[in-house]
């Protein structure tokens, strides 16, 4: 809204609104002597075009108003988690003018989600979990926070709500028999593979993180400082980390180092044997004609592993929980601990005081060493196999 003076004793009061997509403009002219009288004149009638505007919204136009906002600069995984998020809006309030919203109304959105079944497969039916809700309920926030800052809204509904709470599950992880099982065998996988998992497991890469290394000479240690995924329709797309605490130098165990520096012949040589039909991807990590490996790919290579030398199935993440657990237990605190898996979140006493320990680089070697005690205490010799 602006105010401008346009006679004597005379200011007139403008204010735009979009309502359901149409955009809509109001005028007003107030008389008074002194503009900080027409101001308040105009600020009292603003609330009241606001308060009538959004009652000509329905939730369903309300986000379709604000929708390109709530998603700008968001990464194509984190839309479509979005896009799932408003179609549960929409099919449970749609058509409910935006004006009616309250906490007290929420509330009892948010406990209908939470005893409202949906189907996991065609078989199957099963309840939203409270992190599919939670998500839910911040993607509506976000749009009335937009809406609000657009002049839509006169405030957000979206306050002292209470979320349903979930049994906090313990983290899987490799037995020490399942551990030893699986450590013993990686000789039977492809390079890429046997490189993949050892990067989870002795290295506490995530996915993205495995899959975004690029195929460079690799030293004693490697940066992580981007993750490479693919959206729900199909486009791969890199991303920097969201904390800087993410960003992070993992140190690499010899026998680590050796495999990569195979990989990498191997690779060089699968160029020449196949030629034009290899595709010569810019990634470390490739299928079997060069291209980047996709996400997907990456589980169900784990899930055939697992599953053929007779171990319980682990998530490539829970490689990751194995190599925290196993850290922990060599006595490294929990700050330590903290910086390798390349967490943000840490007790802000602790940081404080890291400067009492040992440096990053030293604490990653130690860690590495240890890894390759492990790998000679358990190596055999087995003529390779691929699955």
């Amino acid at each position: 809204m602006y105010i401008t003076k346009v006679d004597t004793n005379k200011y007139r009061a403008t204010l735009s609104q979009t309502i359901n997509g149409k955009r809509k403009r109001y005028t007003k002219t107030f008389t008074t002597a002194k503009k900080k009288d027409a101001v308040k004149m105009a600020q009292a009638w603003e609330q009241e075009v606001l308060t009538k505007g959004s009652s000509d919204y329905t939730v369903y136009g309300l986000i379709s108003a604000v929708w390109d906002t709530v998603i700008k600069n968001k990464s194509p995984n984190t839309v479509d988690g979005y896009k799932a998020c408003r179609k549960r809006i929409i099919d449970t309030l749609d058509d409910m003018p935006a004006s009616d919203l309250s906490p007290r109304v929420l509330q009892k959105w948010i406990d209908k989600l939470a005893n409202m079944e949906t189907k996991a497969n065609a078989h199957k039916k099963r309840r939203y979990s409270p992190k599919t809700i939670r998500e839910t309920y911040f993607v509506l926030s976000r749009c009335c926070s937009v809406a609000v800052n657009w002049e839509i809204l006169p405030s957000s509904p979206c306050h002292d709500i209470i979320m349903p709470i979930g049994a906090k599950k313990e983290a899987h992880i490799l037995s020490p028999e399942d551990f030893t099982k699986f450590v013993d065998n990686l000789y039977t996988l492809p390079l890429d593979s046997k490189v993949m998992f050892e990067l989870a497991l002795f290295c506490s890469l995530r996915r993205g993180e495995v899959l975004g290394i690029e195929d460079k000479p690799i030293g004693d240690r490697i940066v992580i400082d981007k993750a490479r995924y693919r959206s729900k329709s199909g486009v791969d797309f890199v991303k920097s980390p969201k904390t800087t605490s993410a960003v992070r130098v993992c140190a690499l165990p010899q026998f680590l180092q050796d495999d990569i520096r195979a990989l990498r012949e191997y690779h060089a040589s699968e160029k020449k044997r196949l030629g034009s039909a290899w595709n010569n991807s810019k990634y470390l990590i490739k299928s079997e004609d060069g291209s980047p490996l996709i996400p997907h790919a990456v589980n169900e290579r784990l899930r055939r592993y697992t599953s053929r030398i007779g171990i319980d199935h682990v998530t490539f993440h829970q490689l990751r929980h194995t190599f925290a657990s196993m850290v922990a237990s060599n006595g490294t605190d929990l700050v330590t601990l903290s910086r390798l898996m390349g967490h943000a979140n840490k007790s802000t006493t602790l940081s404080i005081y890291t400067h009492l320990f040992q440096d990053d680089a030293e604490i990653g070697r130690d860690v590495a060493n240890t890894f390759d005690d492990v790998m000679k205490s358990t190596a055999k010799s087995h003529k390779k196999v691929t699955i």
